[in-house]
C-alpha cells in the first residue's frame, strides 16, 4: 500500500514538473526558485555525510563515476548537478572541492546508445518513464532524430543522454567545478587526488554492454551539432588537465531555464 501511495505521487510530482525522472522534478524547482526561498524545504535531501564531505564529486553520466562515487560515498548522491548543490547548499559548493569527469563526446554519445540498446549497465537500469519515451528506438539515426527534436529541453530525456556541461554549470551558465579530468587520461591525477583524502582509487563496475559502431561523417556532424559545448569543455581540458571554473572562465554553457 505504502509503495503504491509513493508511486502514485512520484508519478504526480513527475507531471506536475514536466519530467520523467523523479529527482528531476528537483532539479527544476533549483532552477525555477531563483531566490532560494524554497531551499529550507529540501535540506532534508542532502545526506549529512556529503556535508562533511572534503570532496563534491559531481557525477556525470556514462563517464566511469558509477566506479569513483562508490570510492568516495557509502551512499549513492545520485546525477545531481552542480547547479543543484549550489542552490541547496551553497556552503558545500564553497567549502568542499567538487571535480568532475570528462570523456570524448563520440564515445560517451556511443555508450549512451548501446546503454540505451541494452535497457541500462551492469550495475543501473534506465528509469521506466524514460525508457517509455526511448522505446522502438532501434538505429543511431532514430537516437540522434529523437535528441534533436527534444529542442534543447534535455528535462525530456533520461540523465545518460544529457550534455556533459548539463552537470557542471552554474545557473550563470559557467563552468563551475574546481576540477575537470577526462577519463583514461588523466587517471593518475584522479587518484591524487582521492589518495590525499585517504581514498581507494576507484574500481571499475556499472559497465555497459558494447557494441561495434563506426559513425558516418554525417551522424558526427549530427552529434556535434547536439553536444558542440561539450567538444569544447572537452577540448579546453584535454588542453589543461584539472582545469576548472578559473582556467574556463570564457566558456559559456546554455542556461536551463
Amino acid at each position: 500500500m505504502k509503495q503504491a501511495v509513493r508511486g502514485a505521487v512520484e508519478h504526480g510530482v513527475r507531471w506536475a514538473f514536466g519530467v520523467d525522472v523523479y529527482p528531476d522534478a528537483f532539479e527544476r524547482i533549483a532552477v525555477m526558485d531563483r531566490h532560494a526561498r524554497l531551499r529550507g524545504l529540501f535540506q532534508h535531501k542532502l545526506a549529512d555525510e556529503l556535508r562533511r564531505h572534503p570532496l563534491l564529486f559531481i557525477h556525470v553520466p556514462k563517464n566511469g563515476g558509477t566506479s569513483l562515487k562508490r570510492a568516495l560515498y557509502a551512499f549513492d548522491p545520485g546525477h545531481a548537478t552542480l547547479r543543484y548543490y549550489d542552490w541547496l547548499a551553497p556552503g558545500l559548493c564553497r567549502d568542499a572541492t567538487s571535480f568532475a569527469l570528462l570523456r570524448d563526446p563520440y564515445d560517451r554519445f556511443l555508450s549512451g546508445y548501446d546503454f540505451l540498446r541494452n535497457g541500462g549497465g551492469s550495475d543501473v537500469s534506465i528509469q521506466p518513464a524514460a525508457l517509455r519515451r526511448l522505446a522502438g528506438i532501434e538505429t543511431i539515426d532514430a537516437y540522434l532524430d529523437h535528441l534533436e527534436a527534444l529542442g534543447g529541453n534535455w528535462f525530456k530525456v533520461d540523465s545518460f543522454a544529457r550534455p556533459q556541461w548539463w552537470y557542471v554549470a552554474d545557473r550563470a551558465g559557467k563552468i563551475a567545478v574546481d576540477h575537470l579530468w577526462i577519463i583514461g587520461q588523466q587517471d593518475a591525477d584522479i587518484a591524487a587526488l582521492l589518495g590525499r583524502h585517504g581514498l581507494p582509487a576507484p574500481r571499475h563496475v556499472n559497465r555497459t554492454q558494447r557494441a561495434r559502431h563506426a559513425l558516418s561523417d554525417l551522424q558526427k556532424m549530427r552529434v556535434e551539432r547536439l553536444f558542440r559545448t561539450d567538444f569544447e569543455l572537452h577540448a579546453a581540458v584535454a588542453k589543461t588537465p584539472g582545469a576548472g571554473r578559473m582556467a574556463l572562465a570564457a566558456l559559456s554553457v546554455p542556461v536551463v531555464s
